[in-house]
This record gives C-alpha cells, sequence and structure tokens, in this order.
C-alpha cells in the first residue's frame, strides 16, 4: 500500500506546539501515515520538547552530517537526499513549515493528487501569507484591497544560486496582519471550491506542498549535483524546466504564521489565537462538513480584477543577464476552475529561502 509523509522542517516549540494539535489526529485517523519531525532546531529546550513528540508513527529525523554548517546553496541537501530514495512511485510527501498554525481538510488536497496521475509538478493548499496562494485568493474575491494584491509572474535569476521573489510579500508586516485579520475574522472565506493551475515559473514560498513519490524520487536526487537553493529551485526552475504546471486547491487551508521580516506588532495575542482555534472543534466540523467533499470548480477566474492588480507589492526585477533573465513560463496563472527559522530571511532575503 502507498504511503504518506507527513514532514516537518522542525522546529520551534511555541509553533509546532499549535500544528501537532492538526498532526497528531491526521495519524490517528490514516491520513497520514508516518510523520518525520527533522530536527533542524537552534535551542536545546526546542530540542528537548522535540523528543518529547515521538512515537511509533511520529519519527524524530536527527539532522544529517552533512547539513551541519552547510552554507547556501546547499543547506538542507540531507532532507532532500533522504526521500530521493525512501519513496515508493505512488508515496505522497508532503513538506510543511513548523510555523504553519492551521490546517483544514488536508484530505481533499490528497484525494485531488492521487486522482490526477501525476499531471502537475507541485500540489498546494491556499495558504494564508504566502504571496503565490494570496494571488489566488485576490482572484476568488477573498483579498480585495488593491494594497495586497499581486499577480503571477515568472521569477528572474539572482546571483548565481537563486531566483528572484515575485513580490515583497515576504518582507511586508502589514501584508501578514492584514490577511490573519481577514481570516480569523471569517475562516470560511478562504474556502472557495476552487482548482487553480498555472505554468508561470515563479517562485512559490514553499511553506506546505505534497509531491508524488515518482515525482521526487526524481527531482529530489537530481538536486544533489545542483548549486541552487531549494526553494527557486523546486518551484521556479522545475517549473521552467519541466514545462508542468502546479496545482493549489483552494478547499484545503493552511495558515502560515510569518517570513522572518514579517514583524507584527502582537505575535504572541496573535499565536494564541491560533492556539485557541486549533481546539475549536465545532469550527472545523463544520468545515469538514461544508467543504471536505464538494465538487471543485475547474473554470474559477484566474486572476484579480484589472482594476485591483496595481502591482504595489510586485518588487523591482534586478538588472540581470542571466539565463534565466526574463524566461520562465508560458504565460499567467490560469484558473481550472479558478523554516524553520526566522533568521533564514536575510538582508539578501531573495537568494536565500524565504520560508518562516
Amino acid at each position: 500500500m502507498p504511503s504518506t509523509y507527513f514532514t516537518v522542517f522542525a522546529g520551534r516549540r511555541r509553533y509546532l506546539s499549535v500544528l501537532m494539535v492538526y498532526v497528531q489526529p491526521l495519524v490517528e485517523q490514516h491520513v497520514v501515515d508516518y510523520v518525520h519531525l527533522w530536527d533542524y532546531t537552534r535551542l536545546p529546550s526546542d530540542r528537548e520538547y522535540l523528543s518529547t513528540l515521538a512515537g511509533p508513527s511520529v519519527h524524530v529525523i536527527p539532522q544529517p552530517t552533512s547539513d551541519r554548517g552547510a552554507k547556501f546553496p546547499n543547506k538542507w541537501k540531507g532532507y532532500y537526499a533522504h526521500y530521493a530514495t525512501l519513496l515508493a512511485a505512488n508515496d505522497i510527501l508532503i513538506k510543511c513549515d513548523d510555523d504553519v498554525v492551521f490546517v483544514a481538510n488536508l484530505p481533499v488536497l490528497l484525494k485531488v493528487l492521487r486522482e490526477d496521475k501525476g499531471a502537475h509538478l507541485l500540489y498546494y493548499p491556499s495558504v494564508v501569507n504566502n504571496d503565490v496562494a494570496a494571488a489566488f485568493q485576490a482572484a476568488d474575491g477573498v483579498i480585495t484591497d488593491p494594497e495586497y494584491v499581486v499577480g503571477l509572474r515568472a521569477s528572474v535569476e539572482e546571483g548565481r544560486f537563486s531566483r528572484t521573489p515575485m513580490s515583497d510579500w515576504f518582507n511586508c508586516t502589514h501584508c501578514a496582519e492584514h490577511v490573519h485579520s481577514k481570516f480569523l475574522a471569517r475562516p470560511e472565506s478562504f474556502f472557495t471550491g476552487c482548482l487553480h493551475e498555472w505554468h508561470t515559473a515563479c517562485r512559490v514560498p514553499i511553506n506546505f506542498f505534497a509531491m508524488r513519490g515518482d515525482a521526487v524520487r526524481r527531482h529530489f536526487s537530481a538536486y544533489a549535483s545542483e548549486q541552487y537553493v531549494d526553494e527557486p529551485y523546486f518551484t521556479s526552475l522545475l517549473t521552467e524546466r519541466t514545462r508542468m504546471p502546479s496545482l493549489l486547491v483552494s478547499d484545503v487551508v493552511v495558515v502560515h504564521f510569518s517570513f522572518g521580516f514579517q514583524h507584527m506588532a502582537a505575535e504572541r495575542e496573535l499565536l494564541e489565537r491560533y492556539r485557541r482555534l486549533s481546539r475549536d472543534q465545532a469550527l472545523h466540523a463544520r468545515l469538514r462538513e461544508a467543504y471536505g467533499s464538494r465538487s471543485l470548480s475547474r473554470s474559477c477566474p484566474s486572476a484579480a480584477p484589472s482594476d485591483l492588480l496595481q502591482g504595489r507589492r510586485q518588487r523591482p526585477y534586478p538588472n540581470v543577464t542571466g539565463r534565466g533573465a526574463g524566461r520562465g513560463g508560458r504565460g499567467a496563472g490560469r484558473g481550472l476552475g479558478s523554516r524553520g527559522h526566522a533568521s533564514r530571511s536575510g538582508a539578501h532575503a531573495s537568494s536565500m529561502p524565504i520560508r518562516g
């Protein structure tokens, strides 16, 4: 029988203690078969907490020797090498950041992936606080303030090892505050019943994605010999090389708490609200009943109305002339219906992973 692996770049206790409220039931309900918590901790107290989470189906994976002290663009190569050989062709890998603090309707994403038979490169939920997901949330009428509306565009090379993010969202505190506020006021509004496909070779924050085992074996193996930061490699560069689209399933919603430079004024209070939300069984039951099994639309808009697409969040492209400059992708997003640690985002964040 194929297996589903839920993997986390761990981890900070303050976030993991919320995430695990969602993960443990996924194991108990046989939605996932194995949980792998990768020990990329920095504090002894976090490492001690991580050890308490181990169980029959929850494994704490020690940081590989190859990853200790590794520099960009070779950080976390051990993670990718591990799954390149572990997974069978029909297995599923889920990659999750430790600061994902809400997860709803994951079985819907897995069902779409299994029935899709490898037609897409990567499979995403609708991620709250993620610019590519925000583009589709705007297309679906969830985000309506032009200040926070972005459009898909291909990323271009920046330096030798990376590609640019498509917007400044990862560096925008009020973007995070805005979208968290909208979600917490009405979580149901983010479940829009759409499948969104795109061929655009944009860099996607890899806060949460799923991938088929055969694709994992092929692409994770190839990554061993690449000198490239993981996030732009697996999203922008592979989209360009494979000419395969990716897919976002909007009836599956996860919340990514923050990127490294999103310094929200009330982070503790916000995290506490998500902690309470994780235990709101009535809400989760309503979301499952309303959005856990309905048919998904293949005809939703692929972009926000033109009057909202004002480019306020778009980052100017650097002056580059590399092989990827100005290329990548076959047009805008198309509707089919419509990590670890904060310090990873530094002064040169666009050449580093921009996940939390």
